[in-house]
């Protein structure tokens, strides 16, 4: 095995819409290309970024920058010299074509590989604007390319097209394929972006589909507004992570306002913040990377947990709101972790349901049944999806 990964990506070729603008630099998923393709890499496994350029521009410092404060080690490459003398010798490199956006599962597919491999699609009418490969397949944006091929072609290249002439070396070695499904290629979860509408419509497109750990009320409830602010939010290049800090923030004032003993304000800004921290998780999923990373991925949840098991304390259930405010935990866990699927997603009992149900509750003036309930059904919901895991398992 490889002792490290690295990764080349190119930012030369321009927008089709704006010429003299690098495709790099078009926005997509609340980033910018490059920063896209670079984060893909380094969940892949790259431990360092070389991005070749015709010449270091303001954007392409700020985007080292950004990298830098997370630990990302970002070199930006002019010439094969500099290229030859920075890049690892030990390890493999994944190549990402100029505009390739390309589905999670093949990056993280390619960066478990060992030795040459290439990402193709079926040679047909869809596929005629991608590069050529042979009579069966064109490439899909994405290659491994091993050390020994990588540094006996760099010192050919010369002034050739960098990423395209590593490409035909890693095809004339004898690469393992992976062969892209046909309804990834027209969903656009693999694609080759050349102007910024085309990456609004993709974005439009993959924010669409549910986040990761959507259940429960969050999904039927939420989802849909989650899905409209992730949409208008996509060009902005918020961070996601700035809006789940924004998420918490709101939970927090949800638990002040239980323990000012402010019932129905409290499970609102909870509600609130539920639903906020569904965009950031939406946003998050687009743009590959996690709003704020295990365990803090669970901090609404958890905040909304305490919220509860405050709001039981105080209507004198204390024994309900423990209960409740444990199971929601626990399923916010299931939801985000083991995505458990044998249980209708509406009947998880996530924070999102039981703080729908106490809110029903507490403006009807019955809070303390609608707990009890709550806590009943959250039980059920819980031990049915245990059940229904292991009857997988078994």
């Amino acid at each position: 095995m490889p002792l490290s990964l690295a990764a080349i990506l190119s930012a030369t070729a321009h927008s089709a819409d704006r010429p003299g603008v690098p495709r790099a630099q078009i926005v997509f998923a609340a980033q910018t290309l490059i920063e896209y393709q670079a984060r893909q890499a380094v969940q892949a496994g790259a431990r360092q970024i070389f991005i070749m350029v015709e010449a270091v521009t303001p954007f392409l410092s700020r985007t080292v920058d950004r990298f830098a404060e997370e630990g990302v080690r970002v070199h930006l490459i002019r010439d094969m010299a500099s290229l030859m003398r920075q890049l690892p010798r030990e390890g493999d490199v994944l190549l990402f074509a100029d505009g390739a956006v390309i589905d999670p599962k093949y990056v993280a597919e390619m960066g478990r590989a060992e030795g040459n491999a290439l990402l193709v699609a079926a040679d047909d009418a869809t596929t005629s604007h991608l590069e050529r490969v042979d009579a069966a397949h064109r490439w899909a944006g994405l290659a491994r390319v091993s050390a020994h091929t990588l540094f006996n072609t760099l010192d050919l290249i010369g002034d050739w097209d960098v990423v395209l002439t590593l490409m035909r070396a890693v095809v004339q070695n004898a690469p393992s394929r992976i062969v892209i499904a046909p309804a990834d290629l027209a969903e656009g979860r693999v694609a080759l972006i050349d102007r910024q509408d085309v990456a609004d419509l993709l974005g439009k497109s993959l924010v669409a589909m549910p986040a990761r750990g959507s259940a429960g009320a969050e999904r039927v409830v939420l989802q849909w507004l989650a899905h409209s602010m992730a949409t208008r939010l996509l060009r902005m290049q918020i961070s996601a992570t700035h809006i789940a800090l924004g998420a918490i923030a709101v939970a927090v004032l949800g638990l002040v306002c239980v323990t000012a003993g402010w019932t129905i304000p409290a499970l609102l800004l909870l509600f609130v913040a539920l639903g906020v921290d569904m965009v950031s998780r939406q946003l998050g999923a687009v743009g590959q990377w996690d709003a704020l990373g295990n365990p803090m991925a669970l901090a609404v949840a958890l905040v909304v947990s305490l919220g509860i098991v405050g709001l039981g304390a105080q209507h004198e259930a204390w024994s309900n709101g423990l209960h409740l405010g444990i199971i929601t935990l626990a399923t916010a866990y299931l939801a985000g972790v083991r995505r458990l699927s044998r249980l209708p997603m509406w009947a998880w009992m996530t924070p999102g349901s039981a703080v729908l149900i106490l809110m029903m509750g507490a403006m009807g003036g019955q809070f303390g049944a609608a707990l009890g309930l709550a806590a009943l059904l959250g039980m059920l919901s819980l031990v049915a999806m245990l059940l229904l895991d292991d009857g997988v398992r078994g």
